[in-house]
């Protein structure tokens, strides 16, 4: 969103992602990039970056490298269409927001080419400031793609893999029991996830720690 940096270009070398990937793997961590072109995508995995962010812009051929590289794409779907509605209400500059309007439409594209290769596909938001409260609306705009129980599983296992935390986004002996408990069936009612009227319980290590009902 920035009024300068070209949306499609790569911004560092291959050294420099390089280094920057065996130090971390070193420390016993990994490296995200915020990419949305196929040839960023490329340059970032071929270099040994573990996990897409945003890659609106995958195509086929990216996808299935990815693939083969074990990367995951991480989509921030929320981010796009909360900008598309709030950016001139936020003071968001209008090349921003023209900026952001080439990859509205193409995010839930990517997430649908990433699943056809068969990439891990993780969730995020990316929102910060006075877009946070349009994060659930992620869930929502994944679900349309993915199906209610696919995009789940995006937000909790998936995302567990990626940053190499098994205890995480299971229900199952020896995980943490973070949980989250809601007054619905998501099989009737997916939205039951992201309305703002729906009754949640949130369980942190298996202590009930909060009673919830979304503000309006």
């Amino acid at each position: 969103m920035s009024l300068s940096d070209p949306i499609r270009i790569p911004q560092y070398s291959a050294e420099e992602i390089r280094a920057v990937t065996e130090e971390a793997a070193r420390r016993g961590s990994y490296v995200a990039a915020h990419a949305y072109s196929p040839e960023a995508i490329s340059h970032s995995i071929d270099n040994g970056v573990r996990s897409i962010e945003h890659g609106n812009l995958l195509d086929a051929q990216t996808a299935a490298a990815m693939a083969s590289a074990g990367a995951f794409l991480v989509p921030t779907l929320a981010t796009y269409d909360a900008m598309e509605r709030r950016g001139e209400q936020i003071g968001m500059p209008a090349v921003s927001r023209h900026k952001n309007r080439e990859v509205l439409e193409s995010g839930q594209r990517a997430v649908e080419r990433a699943r056809a290769a068969g990439v891990s596909v993780g969730f995020g938001t990316d929102l910060m400031g006075p877009l946070e409260d349009e994060q659930l609306n992620g869930l929502r705009l994944q679900a349309e793609v993915d199906g209610i129980w696919t995009a789940l599983a995006s937000a909790t296992s998936v995302n567990a893999d990626l940053i190499g935390r098994p205890d995480l986004g299971r229900v199952a002996e020896g995980c943490t029991a973070d949980l989250l408990i809601l007054d619905g069936n998501i099989c009737d009612d997916p939205s039951v996830i992201w309305s703002p009227d729906s009754q949640r319980t949130i369980v942190q290590e298996g202590r009930v720690v909060a009673h919830i009902r979304m503000p309006h």
